[in-house]
Parts: structure tokens; sequence; C-alpha cells
């Protein structure tokens, strides 16, 4: 599209980035593969100011579930959602992720209609169109006892902090490891240890980049 600009056509409301589809295959080498061309496409795109009116529409076949007997098809995909989803957070109203059925040819009309809705993320299936919404759920009356330890990335963080105390107070836990870059020397990280340990807590503390293999 950028080359397509340069070459004198008009700028269009909407381009359409279709994601390669991969149901099948070595799972981390197609994630790793994929996400990296979609992360070139879309700072390509955000790059490029003739395209600020613009918005990009991500498309990808089955990467998300809308609920039970909707499976995820392709997990490379359902990677690319999860990067395209930060590249809205910093750009908003620039880009919509669209997740269309596996199988089926694409169809224009029900893609345009879906973008029309203004909704940043879209599953189509059959001619429904549906979108996450976060609902309020009615908390189990019963503690759940989790046997074994649960680990927490992050877990010396701030918000690692409170997923740590949820998990003991709502959930029993009573083994934890927060796992952190600077593990037990993090700002803080004694303290927690000693609140969660004065819960009934087994808190194991490590440091370790979960982003290095």
């Amino acid at each position: 599209m950028v080359t397509a600009v340069e070459g004198g056509t008009p700028v269009p409301e909407c381009v359409v980035l279709g994601v390669p589809h991969n149901p099948e295959g070595p799972v981390v080498g197609l994630a790793h593969e994929v996400t990296v061309w979609v992360l070139e496409q879309v700072q390509r795109w955000l790059g490029e100011e003739r395209l600020g009116g613009s918005r990009l529409v991500v498309v990808t076949r089955q990467a998300v579930t809308t609920g039970s007997g909707d499976p995820v098809v392709d997990l490379p995909g359902a990677a690319v959602w999860g990067l395209v989803r930060s590249a809205q957070s910093e750009n908003p109203d620039r880009i919509t992720l669209v997740d269309l059925e596996y199988g089926l040819g694409l169809d224009l009309g029900v893609l345009a209609g879906a973008v029309a809705t203004g909704e940043p993320q879209l599953a189509v299936r059959g001619s429904v169109v549906r979108v996450p919404r976060l609902v309020r759920r009615r908390a189990a009356a019963d503690v759940v006892v989790v046997e074994g330890p649960v680990l927490v990335t992050g877990g010396t963080g701030g918000l690692g902090g409170v997923v740590a105390r949820h998990l003991v107070r709502s959930y029993g836990v009573r083994h934890l490891v927060l796992a952190s870059r600077r593990g037990e020397r993090a700002a803080g990280a004694p303290e927690l240890v000693a609140e969660l340990s004065g819960l009934g807590a087994r808190v194991t503390v490590v440091a370790c980049d979960v982003s290095d293999r």
C-alpha cells in the first residue's frame, strides 16, 4: 500500500492485511515468523504519515475462540492477536482486528460491515459478528484449594503482588513461586514475601527472565 500511494494511488479509508494462515506445522517457529512479519507491516504502516487517516484491518482465521464449539485453529494467528492488541493500545482508532472462519472465502461486504461497527476486535462466524466483553461472574461459595506450586511471572512487581495476594486469599494457594528479573533484589520483595508468609503461604522467589529461552 505504501508503494501504491507513492505511485499516486489515492489514500483509502481502510486497507486489509491478511495474515498467513498456519493451522499445521511447527508452532513455535511459525509463530515467530508470522509475528515478525506482521510487526514489520504494522510498523511500516504506522510510520507512513500519508496513511495517518486510514485504518489497517488485520485479518486472521480462527485465531481466537468465541466460546465452546469454536476452537482456535491457528495458534500463530493467536500470537498475532496478542501483538496487534498491544499496537492498538498505543495507536487508538488506527487498527482493527477481525477473525474469520477457517476454510471460507473473504466476503468483503461482511468484512466492511464488521469494520463499520467501530469495534477494535471482532470475530465473524457465519453472518454473526461477535465482540469481546467483560462480564461479572458470581464467585464460588467455597474456596478452591490448589495443590502444588503456582508460578507468578513478574511476581515481585506491583501487579504481581496483587495477583499473589489474591491467589492466597481467594484460592487457598499455599506455595507460590514468584519469578522476576531481579528476584529477591527487587524493591519490596522481602516485604511481599513476609506478607504472603503471614497469610500461610510458602514463597519461593527466583531471578528469571522468562523472555529468555
